[in-house]
């Protein structure tokens, strides 16, 4: 294992103390499904590193914890099993692990929950204080974890959204720090939300779009998830006519030079 492996991931950890902090005192599932998502998730790593005799990363920690945060806590493990096995190994683990992969893995695990499951409440965020989850939301900017461009484009999105549907889903709610670490963690994602700046500005406007229209129809971590995974499949697609429009710039520009 290489030695900057946890202190990639430190900042990460670091966000997720003081939600969890926050849970532990207010959730006694909270326990039993760390154990369940951590153990499990990092189990999938082991597998996978073996067959391809690569070195182990501890991204993985972060991803379980994400995903014991996220869920409700009276939904069943043996579904938590699931999801978790279909996130992480079709959204992460077959296309070479972190940095290959174009989905958020625990954006799929929950995509998978909710879209399986509809008897349980996948799609609705645990209650967290906003100021539980704002550490996280500088510790990862500054350390450049998560993309300020794409949460520019969120904030827009939102807004601009929320302003033409319903300006009053832009009220305070008690599940406001859940939601906030879902999009620093999972829309902001530096590996799956774009390359290109102005990509990025685009997935971020689609997401916070997305997330708002999806909200009159479901619960706000489903819409959040759904429209950050809509998004993530497309930002391929916003980078290349981004290069596109900008290849094109530079060739007229070429053009008007050799012209004098």
């Amino acid at each position: 294992m290489r030695a900057t492996i946890l202190r990639d991931d430190l900042t990460a950890l670091a966000g997720l103390a003081m939600p969890l902090a926050w849970l532990a005192a207010h959730d006694g599932w909270l326990l039993p499904r760390l154990v369940a998502s951590v153990g499990l998730v990092l189990c999938w790593q082991v597998v996978f590193a073996l067959a391809r005799g690569q070195g182990l990363a501890l991204h993985g920690l972060v991803s379980g914890l994400l995903v014991a945060i996220l869920v409700p806590p009276e939904a069943p493990f043996w579904q938590l099993v699931i999801g978790i096995s279909f996130g992480m190994v079709l959204g992460e683990a077959i296309f070479g692990g972190r940095g290959r992969n174009f989905v958020q893995p625990v954006v799929l695990v929950l995509a998978c929950l909710a879209f399986s499951f509809t008897d349980q409440p996948w799609r609705d965020p645990p209650e967290m204080p906003l100021a539980a989850a704002l550490p996280a939301l500088v510790l990862l900017v500054l350390s450049g974890q998560a993309r300020v461009t794409v949460l520019l484009g969120l904030a827009a999105g939102v807004a601009v959204a929320a302003l033409v549907i319903d300006p009053g889903l832009l009220a305070p709610s008690p599940v406001a720090g859940a939601l906030l670490l879902a999009l620093v963690y999972l829309s902001a994602d530096p590996v799956t939300s774009g390359a290109t700046d102005a990509g990025r500005v685009i997935c971020g406007l689609l997401t916070g779009g997305l997330a708002v229209l999806f909200t009159t129809a479901g619960g706000p971590l489903g819409a959040v998830v759904f429209a950050t995974l809509l998004a993530q499949v497309f930002a391929p697609l916003f980078d290349s006519m981004v290069v596109a429009v900008h290849v094109r710039l530079m060739r007229r520009r070429a053009a008007r030079l050799r012209n004098g």
